[in-house]
């Protein structure tokens, strides 16, 4: 059975995530998660998570760990440089990744209009736009669900991204192609 160490900056990343690894690599995929409460909280604490992750799992090393934030507007690429070389000098006995979602985790659940539909118990139109360039997809996914009168959750995300389709979110989020690629490995 694989196990994945997680880490993020809030729960909603553990919800969704957590169930599109497990779409991608199989639903007894294990995910460990360490939720760290914010971006800046991630950007400081990740190194210490991922030395924890040696021991994580039974007592043993995960086999691969994620670390995945949020752009919100800012360089992905540079964003990644900066993760990478807080650990580029450590010897950890599984692979680790760094991602970015570009603007937000929403973007994501944003992509696939079909999976909001099953969540909002009625058809919801495709956003037209293209959705990485959505400037603040939180507020953007918020206001789709209130008119449907659905709150935005941890569990309603989780549900999104159960129902989502994978090549649906790829295609309208080409950072996703990072995420299906080292979860699919």
């Amino acid at each position: 059975m694989l196990t994945f160490g997680l880490i993020v900056e809030g729960m909603y990343d553990v919800e969704v995530l957590t169930k599109l690894i497990r779409k991608c690599a199989g639903a007894n995929t294990q995910v460990v998660p360490r939720p760290c409460g914010s971006q800046s909280t991630l950007m400081k604490n990740f190194p210490k998570f991922l030395e924890g992750f040696r021991h994580d799992n039974a007592g043993g090393h995960v086999d691969k760990a994620l670390v995945i934030r949020d752009a919100d507007n800012k360089n992905p690429t540079t964003l990644i440089t900066t993760m990478r070389d807080r650990y580029r000098d450590r010897n950890y006995p599984f692979p680790v990744e760094s991602l970015v979602i570009v603007q937000k985790l929403e973007a994501w659940l944003l992509a696939d209009h079909n999976s909001l539909s099953v969540v909002c118990s009625q058809g919801v139109p495709e956003i037209q736009e293209s959705i990485e360039d959505i400037f603040d997809p939180k507020t953007k996914l918020k206001q789709i669900l209130s008119m449907y009168h659905v709150q935005y959750t941890p569990r309603i995300a989780g549900e999104i991204a159960a129902n989502a389709n994978l090549d649906t979110i790829e295609y309208r989020c080409s950072k996703f192609r990072n995420f299906l690629q080292y979860v699919s490995q």
